[in-house]
């Protein structure tokens, strides 16, 4: 090749690489799970990232997942006494992952706000959710949400969560994606027990409500319980209402094929209300048996739980077969006014139970109702 055109090839390469940089926005989070080029969302028509959240695939023009190597270092240094959990977490991005191993070598997976919402937001805190990079960027997803591996693959258990606050004077609704993120910390983080704490803030109409979250997980449940503290700063009273439910796709990610309500003892096929008395309810996927089930106790139980073909409660559309890709468990703390320096208090259990045999009610384990 001549001088010249060496020097121009080399002058074009220049160019190309400033233009390149100076149209990449670079997002670095610090988890280093690998490296990927996106393309951007907003002023920059390209991003670097060291990090992927579900929803973010469709945007991947390329990039390398070291989850695999990571999982392998962390498997190399981990105990082998079972069960054990292990936390993965971030401070200050507010996502990270739990992973509890059980005696028989299963394991239940849990990701929280590792997901990219319907508005483009990116949740943070304690909001079950979300994927690891190789999972998010892939065809199949049953290891994103909360999800359960056997001696037969990955079973799908919780998907993306639904939750709203509602200001009851405004009418304004906050899902997730809009509550500001003030910051979290691991309480706890052994083998045997697990506690995260997330604070939140809503600019309700009447002044400032505040949330606190809590997440407790112990080795060996096949659930966690999920702690609420609703915080009224203002001076006036605020009424609320809390809504928390899924379409969980139980078994196979995307599909709700086979997706049935369940209540204790009993298999629900329709959209219909069920009894708060009845401490908990879930939808069970008649084919690998495997249910994501909501507990509460009896003290903090919600106003309203219902099983419904979409988001959302519809009392025309009650009765009607659950037969929908989007079969719903939903539940509602309706309409409660705290006065000022006043708060309300929700305890959740959010887990998995097994059938003794596919489309046989599951019993949902004791310690779950405790």
């Amino acid at each position: 090749m001549a001088p010249n055109v060496r020097l121009a090839a080399a002058a074009a390469g220049i160019a190309l690489a400033g233009v390149l940089a100076a149209a990449t926005s670079v997002e670095i989070s610090g988890h280093w799970y690998g490296l990927f080029l996106l393309r951007g969302k907003r002023d920059a028509p390209l991003t670097l990232m060291d990090d992927l959240l579900l929803g973010d695939g469709s945007r991947r023009l390329a990039g390398v997942s070291l989850g695999p190597v990571r999982r392998l270092l962390q498997i190399g240094a981990g105990s082998d006494v079972l069960p054990r959990l292990e936390v993965e977490w971030s401070d200050a991005n507010g996502e990270g992952t739990i992973r509890n191993q059980f005696a028989d070598g299963t394991e239940l997976i849990t990701n929280f706000s590792r997901y990219v919402d319907d508005d483009g937001n990116d949740p943070k805190g304690l909001f079950v959710g979300g994927a690891l990079p190789e999972i998010a960027g892939a065809r199949d997803q049953n290891e994103s949400g909360m999800n359960y591996h056997d001696a037969r693959g990955w079973k799908h258990v919780w998907c993306n969560v639904n939750e709203l606050l509602v200001d009851e004077e405004s009418r304004a609704h906050w899902p997730p994606g809009k509550w500001t993120y003030l910051g979290s910390r691991v309480l706890i983080a052994d083998r045997e027990h697990v506690v995260i704490e997330s604070t939140h803030s809503i600019p309700f109409a009447s002044g400032p409500l505040r949330v606190s979250r809590y997440a407790h997980f112990r080795a060996g449940w096949p659930f966690f319980r999920l702690g609420l503290r609703f915080q009224n700063g203002s001076d006036r009273p605020v009424r609320i209402t809390y809504a928390y439910g899924d379409e969980p796709w139980v078994g196979h990610f995307g599909s709700s094929a086979g997706n049935v309500g369940v209540v204790p003892g009993r298999i629900v096929p329709i959209a219909t209300t069920v009894d708060p008395g009845s401490r908990w309810a879930g939808i069970l996927d008649e084919e690998t048996g495997v249910t994501a089930f909501l507990a509460w106790p009896p003290d903090q139980r919600p106003n309203l739980v219902y099983f419904s073909n979409s988001s959302g409660f519809d009392p025309a559309a009650m009765g009607r077969p659950l037969t929908s890709n989007s079969v719903f468990i939903g539940m509602e703390w309706q309409d409660r006014v705290l006065a000022p320096g006043d708060g309300l208090s929700v305890l959740l259990t959010v887990g998995m139970a097994r059938s003794p045999a596919p489309s046989v009610p599951p019993v949902v384990p004791a310690a779950a109702l405790q």
